[in-house]
């Protein structure tokens, strides 16, 4: 059984997961998704759990809308128990949903089992996570929104452990960026247009989809933090206490530069223990000097230095398939020694069947 309480995002808990943030969710915000904030109790015979939870209202031209959980439901639970706590998570939450939204889509916070989910074809991996569900009404999206594989590195290890357990193409890439003499930098929001121009100059040679100026300009505000409006819970009920163990995220622009240029630049985010790789740009010029290893090494060094126990290198093709458009990407994010993990990929739970099956059309095509 699962019980919700609407909270405020200032009463939303803090916690590692940076995409379950109230920080996260009033950013959206301003981007044109409404988020909502609760708490969540999850309990049956034998096993119970309590966390937070953040919705976003992604509306459509025709007045419907789509409910997105972003990196959740992140609870940790039996496996045989998550199309269970999907289903009732939907239902407990669809009455603070606007009436015609059409799904609650989910991008998964669990590894994927192995042999499981993202492993099977769609209509086996339904029967998987719809076993001891009532409705069956989860539905494998199809396609994920969120990249399901990434690479996560431990960091709470010694600088040395860190660098031993790289591989030695990748440590020796990173001895010849200092040899090179690099200059590294952490920055702030003053360095967004110079990192700006080099972020759109990569998306546009490597025809990637890329954000707006403003979309970064808003990123490193932090006015929206308290200004967003969502709707008030309900006063009646008592709002389920929960610790609060991590900062407000926190945003960096990193830069490596050459004779006062820069030449690569990333941003990360930190939260709590979690540190991300975000966004990135490189110019072509003098890659020859390998300053996208060096900024990855000063990364996990200032990610370290802030608390941070893992670094999650945000997305990776599903495997080492050399004709894959991605595979350059994938010996990268590799090579710096971390557990390559694979989620459970993205879940719809489907409220309208009708309007649902127009609603894939339009994804697919």
């Amino acid at each position: 059984m699962v019980t919700i309480q609407q909270v405020r995002p200032e009463d939303f808990p803090v916690q590692d997961n940076l995409f379950q943030t109230a920080f996260w969710g009033t950013f959206k915000g301003t981007c044109g998704q409404q988020p909502l904030f609760f708490t969540a109790v999850y309990s049956d015979r034998d096993f119970s759990a309590q966390f937070p939870f953040m919705v976003l209202i992604r509306m459509r031209r025709d007045g419907s809308c789509c409910a997105y959980a972003p990196r959740a439901p992140s609870v940790s639970i039996p496996p045989e128990k998550r199309g269970i706590l999907l289903e009732e998570l939907a239902l407990a939450v669809r009455p603070a949903l606007p009436e015609q939204c059409i799904c609650m889509r989910y991008d998964t916070a669990w590894k994927s089992q192995p042999g499981g989910e993202e492993t099977f074809r769609p209509e086996t991996a339904q029967l998987f996570m719809n076993w001891g569900t009532e409705t069956h009404s989860l539905r494998k999206a199809p396609k994920n929104y969120m990249c399901p594989d990434t690479v996560v590195v431990n960091i709470s290890a010694a600088p040395e452990q860190i660098l031993a357990r790289m591989r030695t193409t990748t440590r020796n890439c990173i001895r010849r960026a200092y040899r090179s003499g690099i200059d590294f930098a952490v920055k702030g929001a003053d360095a967004l247009p110079d990192w700006y121009m080099l972020y759109r100059e990569t998306a546009l040679r490597k025809n990637f989809f890329y954000e707006k100026e403003e979309y970064f300009d808003r990123l490193f505000s932090r006015e929206h933090i308290q200004s967003n409006a969502v709707h008030e819970p309900p006063p009646a009920e008592k709002i389920i206490p929960l610790d609060a163990p991590a900062p407000v995220p926190q945003f960096h622009i990193m830069t490596a530069g050459k004779n006062k240029k820069i030449i690569s630049g990333i941003i990360i985010a930190v939260s709590g223990h979690n540190a991300y790789y975000m966004y990135a740009g490189s110019s072509l010029g003098q890659r020859e000097l390998m300053p996208n290893y060096g900024l990855q090494w000063e990364a996990v060094r200032f990610a370290r230095s802030r608390g941070c126990t893992s670094y999650d290198l945000m997305g990776i093709p599903p495997d080492n398939n050399a004709s894959h458009p991605m595979a350059g990407l994938y010996i990268f994010k590799t090579g710096f020694g971390g557990e390559t993990i694979r989620f459970a990929g993205t879940w719809d739970f489907v409220y309208d069947e009708e309007s649902y099956g127009y609603f894939v059309l339009e994804e697919q095509l």
